[in-house]
Parts: C-alpha cells; sequence; structure tokens
C-alpha cells in the first residue's frame, strides 16, 4: 500500500471501529451474528464528502451515522420468516428486530449530537425508499413478476446504496460530480454483489442461489451452468466499468484509493478464476 493511501484508509477503519464501538452489546451478540459494515461503501462516501469540501471530522460524523443506518437496515433483512418453533430459534427473531431497530437508532442521536437536522432529514427519507425497494423487490420475486435484469439491479441497488445516494444528492456541489459518485457508488455495489453471488455458486452448490442468481434460475429453460456464466458475465462487465471510472479521478489520493478497492475486487475474481481451471 502507498503512502498516499494511508492516511485514507485509516480515517476509514476508525470510522468502522466507532459504528461497532457504538453499537456494542454482548448479550444480542451472544445471539444474533452482526453484519458487516460495507468499508468499500464507506470509502467512496467519505471521498465524496472530503471532494466536497467538508473537514474530515464531519465528514466521519457523516459514515458513522451511515453506517449505523445500513447495519439496521441489514440487521432487519436477516428476519426470516420461518424459524424452528424453539425458544432459541424465537430469541434470535426477537433479538434481530431489536437489535436493527437499537442499531437504526443511534444515528439518530449522534447527528443530534453534532447538530446535523438537514442530514437526519436526508437519511430518513432514504430509509424509507430502502424499504419501498425491499417490499418492491420481495414481492415481485414471489410473484414471479421481474420482468428484466434492469429491472432487478434498480431494485437492488437502492437497497445497497440508497443511504449513500441520498447523502450524494444532497451534499453534491455540482451536478457532474453528483452524477459521478452516483455512477460509482451503484456500480461498485453490483460488482461486490455479483462476485458474492459468483463465489457462493462455486463453493456452496448445495445451498439455494439468491438475489440475482435465484431471478436468473426462474427464467424458462435456465440451467446452473447458464446463472453461473451470466453471473461471471457481468461481475467481469462491471469490473471494467469501475476501472474504467477510477482512471478519471483526480486528486491522485482519491484515484490511488478508488484503485486499492478495485484491486481488491480483481483478486477476489482471479482467485474464482484459478479455481474454475483447477476443477
Amino acid at each position: 500500500m502507498s503512502k498516499e493511501q494511508t492516511p485514507i484508509v485509516e480515517d476509514v477503519r476508525m470510522i468502522v471501529e466507532q459504528i461497532y464501538k457504538r453499537i456494542s452489546q454482548s448479550f444480542v451478540e451472544s445471539y444474533v451474528d452482526v453484519p458487516r459494515v460495507s468499508e468499500n461503501r464507506l470509502a467512496l462516501l467519505y471521498l465524496f464528502l472530503l471532494e466536497q469540501g467538508m473537514t474530515k471530522e464531519r465528514a466521519s460524523v457523516f459514515c458513522t451515522a451511515t453506517g449505523l443506518i445500513q447495519l439496521g437496515l441489514d440487521m432487519h433483512e436477516k428476519v426470516m420468516n420461518t424459524y424452528d418453533e424453539s425458544l432459541a430459534a424465537e430469541r434470535n427473531r426477537q433479538l434481530t428486530v431489536l437489535a436493527g431497530d437499537y442499531y437504526s437508532s443511534r444515528y439518530y442521536q449522534l447527528l443530534a449530537e453534532n447538530g446535523e437536522i438537514r442530514a437526519v432529514a436526508v437519511l430518513s427519507g432514504a430509509v424509507q425508499r430502502v424499504n419501498e425497494a425491499k417490499m418492491r423487490l420481495y414481492v415481485a420475486e414471489r410473484d414471479g413478476k421481474l420482468t428484466s435484469d434492469v429491472e432487478y439491479w434498480e431494485l437492488r441497488n437502492t437497497i445497497d446504496t440508497g443511504l449513500y445516494v441520498a447523502i450524494v444528492n444532497e451534499y453534491a456541489e455540482e451536478e457532474e460530480a453528483r452524477r459521478f459518485w452516483i455512477g460509482l457508488l451503484r456500480d461498485t455495489a453490483t460488482v461486490e454483489s455479483v462476485i458474492g453471488e459468483w463465489e457462493h455458486l462455486k463453493w456452496q452448490k448445495q445451498i439455494l442461489p439468491f438475489g440475482f442468481s435465484r431471478f436468473l434460475l426462474q427464467k424458462p429453460g435456465a440451467t446452473f451452468a447458464h446463472v453461473l456464466a451470466s453471473v461471471e458475465t457481468k461481475a467481469l462487465e462491471m469490473m471494467g466499468l469501475c476501472e474504467q471510472m477510477v482512471r478519471t479521478l483526480h486528486p491522485a489520493e482519491t484515484r490511488n484509493m478508488l484503485a486499492s478497492i478495485t484491486a481488491r475486487y480483481a483478486h477476489r475474481v482471479n482467485r474464482l478464476k484459478r479455481v474454475i481451471e483447477e476443477m
């Protein structure tokens, strides 16, 4: 890692530490698994806010608050419709819901303490849009009414990036910056999603596909091999788009940080390819 990257990387690591510190509850964590924070998405949001002229301290508050809500939303997404009829399963379900509520509430406290009332409204509106997209995707998948790849990714990207996009929409000083950062957030989220599904399909074949893979498998005549090839193609396509966008960035510190993110994606893709070649 270059010296140019180190300050930003350390800032993002400190933001992630702050997020987990604010939600730490040993009792809850003994019953439920806390979702992972998307460090890449937080890094992009942090870089965007710095580019808009925010101080590191204020940008850290925004990123921490956004990460707290995202964890709450992700926790709620882990709640299943059916559970075992055991006390432990019931407790897991209840605590998952309560933990999601608790994580989300911490963002409000943080922003209020720092006088960021405008940001409270921005993120509250984003939460509503994310939840609406979740319901639309759930109903469409249940009823088999997803009509195209575009429709799937429109909903999936709203769920994954809605909070971050809302901040960009509100605080971007120029339309060109707004379009660029929203595009980068959505494209990198798609890369993360399809690489995750690709890994899932290659290494856990006995588990039912999810997300985009499940949508593809519902198409008439679809086979597992076809789904796997489609996911691989989508991953490589989105990787190429992200790498093109990174090359246009200035200053060098921002470009180097984003290059390190795409390099991590490339490492996961290359590892998958090696596994395929060895099979």
